[in-house]
Order: structure tokens, then C-alpha cells, then sequence
């Protein structure tokens, strides 16, 4: 949804609303998310920007005062006070209208040292006016793409300042970005210009591929076409947005008509914001609207395709992207909350980690117990040879510590105890340290569900999660969870929260994710079928992924994407590449006794797989 098209309205209403306007505060939501408070044209405006992997975006709010998380700090915001504060926004720009960059360029006058007025940390107001002396212009640019979306604030140089996601070679050799380092474009697609490619060339497109969806032949040949517009083309020119590509040949002169329409505000500015709702109970936000309808999509023009979808209008882009990212106390409430829930997983983690620094403290002793008593049995052997006082015994090729204060039958007593507790603490000590362990590792898939959820259902159903199992936990002394946990409610994964996310691959194949560890019980267990394909990122926390075949042969592209989709939804999904395994659902089985999500399985084979989100898999063609 925030393709290019969307971007170019975005800059459209800034260049309208907040160019030339003065920067009078700098905010930070959460690590990722910033805050910018404009005075223009005699009013206050705000804007937020972020580089979230599901929720990367741009746009103006329009309700409540945005407050920033004083207790946090980055490298990033003080590098935004420093140039953007007290700043004009004299630019706001796309460099590629097919690409999913907005660039916003401040200038800002840095008084000489020692002058009156200064430059100061204080966030002015909108009567001051920065004192004359050098003019420093700096550029920010916000990349809106899935999750390599970042925030890159850029010197007068083209060098990079400093973003909000650094990176190194080692994750992206042909871009990295570092502070210091020369700020290199988002290359450029090697695709057509949708804006000027001929019938002929679209129709040598659909000859190549009859078989495949035309959304996904558009995406895959046409630069910044995202999956939602390439639907909608197919839309007006087929009558349908599942069409084969196939099924418009001879109409590559309608494509043409669709396109031209669709691109047509670039020229005339001549936006109309949409945002469409449908019924709560499907819709993927779980954040319910009037009438019980939740935002499933929005656009800068109206999407025929989603007819039948209850469509509100809006005069600005930015409404409708408020609307549909919602408001923005709730964005900030769900920071807190996440931040306020992980906290107390990892004050839990550390408290079982200690526990189980103590029982292999334990095991290390109880290896010492047969020391013991081989030490208890030479002193009764050798009492007729110790005297009072004495320190060690020295037999058999043995040397024995003794307390000097004690008689020789104390001694031996005493070892004879340590030999007797070591021998009973050692029959319990493999099953506390194995459900220690595996406990552990539901904390750890636990943090990492909640870092990648980005929905309020989602937190809040993680935040319901955490509250059962310790209650199951309490109940069971230092157990690892309630038998059955996380087995509620049949394919949803507990009553009353989100459903895994389903996404239809190619060839009418079924992809399932879970974003909870009742969710991935409930996709592995309830959902999948025996024969059905189970997945999951190789060693490291992460969601449940599974392929429900639609019959016939697995396709081997869709079970690479269910490996893709399951190395973003994991704790790898920064790396370059992650090891994915997968396995029949058939040889996948729960860990009893263990926390929701948590299982063993055989037979698996590997695979190693660059992460990539469902907007990445839709241009490539393999989900619909």
C-alpha cells in the first residue's frame, strides 16, 4: 500500500502543507519511529516517519499531540535535533517517482560561536527566527521498503550522518550505509517504465507467460508496481484482478488505457484518498473502525477491484494512512506495551537463567558424590592412624582434607552427607535441567514473537500468552506450562485474538503463519494435515510456517517462499541468509509439558533462504 504512487501524494500534500515551515520539535515514538512538529502558514502541523519492517511510513497526523519516549535516546534523534530542529523544510522531493523514497531537505542557520542567540537545545517557538550566520543543509531520506526500510540523514557532502537501521557489508555489499560512508541511491529496478511501455511490449509479456496471474507478470516487469496496483490494472482491463495473463492477450491496448489512468495524477495532482473497511472479524488490522469495520487497504485513488468493500473518501493521503495505520497514541501505547511485556520476560529469564546456573552447579557436585565417599570409606579404614589435629590423609593413593577440629568418625560423617544429598539431588537433577532449558527457549521464541509484532491483536494476544503460562507455571511450582496450553480455540489460536496469517501461493497452494505460540500450535496442529509441509528458522526462536498442499506435487518455488516467509517472521530475519528447516507435519511433535509453540522433529531437510515478507513474494509472483 505505501507504494510509489502513495509516496507521490504523500509529497504532493507536504509540498502543499509543511514546505518552508519551521521544525519546532524532534520526537522518538520507539527506535524506529520519529516525530517532526512543524510550524507553516500560521498553524502547527505534524509528521511521523518510520522505518518499521510492516509498518515503514510517512504522513501527517491530524489528531492529539504526539509525545516522544523521553526515557530513550538515539544516535539518530540527536543528530535530528541538532540539523533539523529550528530548521526550514525547503524541499521535499521523490528522486524517482517509481521509487519508494521520499527525500525532506532542512536548512538551518548555526550561529557563529559565541554569538547572541546561538545555537541552543531548547525547541523554540513558532514567533523565533534562527539568527544569521552559517547555513547548513542536510537531507533525510525515509526508504519505505518492507524491511530494508531506513532513515538515512545525509550531510551537505552525500555523506551519511548517520539512519536508523546501520548497514554493514557484511549484510548488503552493493549498499551499505554507515555513518561516514557516501549515501548511494536505492538502485534502480532494471524493469519497463510503466509510464511509457507500448502494447507490444505487453503483449510480448503475456505471450511469455499465458499461465501465470497478470498482477504478478506486471510486478515482475514493470518498475515501482506494487501488488496492489498491479491488481487493480489487471481490474479495469480484465474485469477480474485473479486473471491469467493469458486471458488478456488482445487487450494490451486496455493495459495501456488502465496504466495511463493509474499514473495520470503524477501529472495533474489529482489524487483521491480511499481508505476500505470490512467486517472486524476478517480484517488483518484487528483494529476496529465505525460500524465494526477495520482498514484492510488504502490509496491515493479509488481500487475498483475492492468494490465490495465499504470505501471512505478523504480530501488528504495522510488521513486515510493515519486511519489505516490508526491513531497515533496507540502506535506509542503499543510501543510501551511491548517494551513494558518484554521487560518482564526477560526479568523472568534471567531469574530461570540463574535457576539453571544453579542445578548444573548441582550436577557438577553431584559428579563429585562416588569422591566422597571413596574420602568417607579411607577415613574408617585409616582412623587408627590419624592423630588429633590432623589435616589430610594421605593413603591408597588418596589425599583426603580433614577438619582438624573433628574426630576422624566426624570426618567421615561429614563426607558420607554431602555423598547421600549429592546422590538424591542427582536422581531429579536431568529432568529440572532439560525443562529448565526448554523453558528457557519458550522465553526466548516469546521475546522474539513479540519484537516482530507490529499489530496490537498481536501484542495483545502475546500479553494473554505470558499471563496464562505463569499462571500454569504458578500453579505448577516451577513447571514449564499447563498441559494442552496454547490448544484453545481450533485454528485460531485462542479465543478472541488474530488469526495466523493465510496467504494464497501460486497454484492454489496455502500458506499459514503463526505470530504466537498458541498460533503456531494451532497451524501446526490444527490447521496442517499430516502430508502438509512444516517449517521454521534452523536454531533460533521464530514463527510456525506451513504449506497446506492444494494436491498434486509440491511446488518447489512456493515451499522456497514458506522458507522465506519463515526466515522474516524469525529472530534471523536481519542476517543476509538464515538456515530454514522443514520437515512432513507428520514428524513434527509437541514438547509435553513445554510452553505453546514448543516442539521436536526428524527427517527435516535445510535449506538457506534470504528473509523476505509477503509484499516481496507478491512482486515476485508466488503469493497472490
Amino acid at each position: 500500500m505505501y507504494d510509489a504512487l502513495t509516496l507521490a501524494a504523500i509529497v504532493d500534500e507536504l509540498n502543499d502543507t509543511i514546505l518552508d515551515g519551521r521544525v519546532q520539535r524532534v520526537l522518538l515514538l520507539d527506535p524506529l519511529t520519529f516525530g517532526l512538529e512543524f510550524y507553516a502558514e500560521g498553524a502547527r502541523h505534524q509528521l511521523l516517519f518510520g522505518a518499521g519492517a510492516r509498518d515503514a511510513r510517512i504522513h501527517l497526523v491530524g489528531e492529539g499531540r504526539l509525545t516522544g519516549d523521553a526515557a530513550r535516546v538515539t544516535p539518530l534523534l540527536l543528530l535530528l535535533r541538532k540539523y533539523a530542529r529550528g530548521a526550514r523544510l525547503v524541499r521535499v522531493y521523490q528522486g524517482d517517482p517509481l521509487e519508494r523514497v521520499v527525500f525532506l531537505r532542512f536548512a538551518k542557520f548555526f550561529a557563529l560561536a559565541g554569538a547572541a542567540g546561538a545555537e541552543s537545545d531548547d525547541e523554540g517557538d513558532e514567533e523565533g527566527e534562527p539568527v544569521e550566520g552559517e547555513l547548513v543543509e542536510t537531507t533525510l531520506a525515509v526508504e519505505i521498503m518492507g524491511r530494508h526500510s531506513n532513515l538515512v540523514l545525509i550531510g551537505e557532502d552525500g555523506r551519511v550522518l548517520d539512519s536508523a537501521k546501520r548497514v554493514p557489508p557484511r549484510l548488503s555489499r552493493v549498499r551499505p550505509v554507515l555513518p561516514r560512508g557516501a549515501y548511494e541511491p536505492v538502485p534502480p529496478q532494471e524493469k519497463a517504465d510503466p509510464r511509457v511501455i507500448d502494447p507490444a511490449a505487453l503483449g510480448a509479456l503475456l505471450a511469455a507467460e499465458p499461465g501465470a496471474p497478470l498482477g504478478g507478470v506486471l510486478v515482475g516487469a514493470l518498475r515501482g508496481l506494487s501488488p496492489q496496483v498491479a491488481r487493480e490494472v489487471v481490474f479495469r482491463a480484465a474485469g477480474s484482478a485473479r486473471a491469467k495473463a493469458g486471458d488478456a492477450i488482445g487487450r494490451e491496448e486496455t493495459i495501456r488505457r488502465a496504466l495511463d489512468e493509474i499514473y495520470a495524477p503524477l501529472r495533474t495532482g489529482a489524487w483521491a484518498p480511499c481508505l476500505y473497511r470490512r467486517p472486524a472479524a476478517d480484517a488483518p488490522m484487528g483494529d476496529e473502525g465505525a460500524g465494526g469495520e477495520a482498514p484492510v487497504a488504502f490509496s491515493p485513488f479509488q481500487l475498483f477491484h475492492l468494490r465490495d468493500l465499504t470505501e471512505e473518501r478523504a480530501e488528504s493521503i495522510s488521513a486515510v494512512a493515519e486511519r489505516f495505520f490508526g491513531a497515533t497514541e496507540r502506535v506509542q501505547a503499543h510501543a510501551q506495551r511491548k517494551e513494558a511485556l518484554a521487560a518482564l520476560i526477560r526479568q523472568e529469564r534471567e531469574r530461570l537463567l540463574a535457576r539453571q546456573r544453579s542445578l548444573e552447579g548441582e550436577a557438577a557436585r553431584a559428579e563429585e558424590a562416588e569422591r566422597w565417599r571413596r574420602w568417607g570409606e579411607a577415613i574408617y579404614a585409616w582412623a587408627w592412624s590419624l592423630k588429633p589435629g590432623q589435616r589430610e590423609l594421605i593413603a591408597d593413593d588418596l589425599t583426603v582434607p580433614l577438619d582438624p577440629a573433628r574426630s576422624p568418625s566426624e570426618n567421615a560423617q561429614e563426607y558420607f552427607e554431602r555423598y547421600r544429598k549429592a546422590q538424591s539431588a542427582a536422581a531429579n537433577l536431568p529432568a529440572l535441567l532439560v525443562e529448565a532449558r526448554t523453558t528457557g527457549q519458550y522465553l526466548d521464541q516469546l521475546l522474539t514473537l513479540l519484537a516482530l509484532a507490529e499489530r496490537f491483536d498481536e501484542i495483545a494476544a502475546l500479553d494473554r500468552e505470558w499471563r496464562d503460562w505463569r499462571e500454569g507455571r504458578g500453579a505448577r511450582g516451577e513447571g514449564g506450562g499447563r498441559k494442552g496450553e496454547g490448544r484453545r480455540a481450533k485454528g485460531t489460536g485462542g479465543g478472541g485474538e488474530a488469526r495466523p496469517t493465510t496467504l494464497r501461493a501460486r497454484g492454489g497452494h496455502r500458506i499459514f503463519v503463526g505470530h504466537t505460540g498458541a498460533q503456531n500450535d494451532a497451524v501446526t496442529f490444527d490447521i496442517a494435515a499430516p502430508d502438509d509441509t512444516w517449517l521454521h528458522s534452523r536454531g533460533v526462536p521464530g514463527a510456525h510456517v506451513i504449506v497446506k498442499w492444494a494436491g498434486g506435487e509440491p511446488d518447489d518455488a512456493v515451499l522456497q517462499a514458506a522458507a522465506e516467509l519463515a526466515a522474516h517472521y524469525s529472530a534471523g530475519r536481519e542476517a543476509g541468509r538464515v538456515e530454514v528447516d522443514y520437515a512432513p507435519r507428520r514428524d513434527v511433535r509437541k514438547i509435553k509439558g513445554a510452553g505453546p509453540g514448543m516442539v521436536t522433529y526428524r527427517n527435516e531437510r535445510t535449506v538457506r533462504v534470504e528473509p523476505r515478507g509477503e509484499d516481496d513474494l507478491r512482486r515476485r509472483g508466488l503469493l497472490e
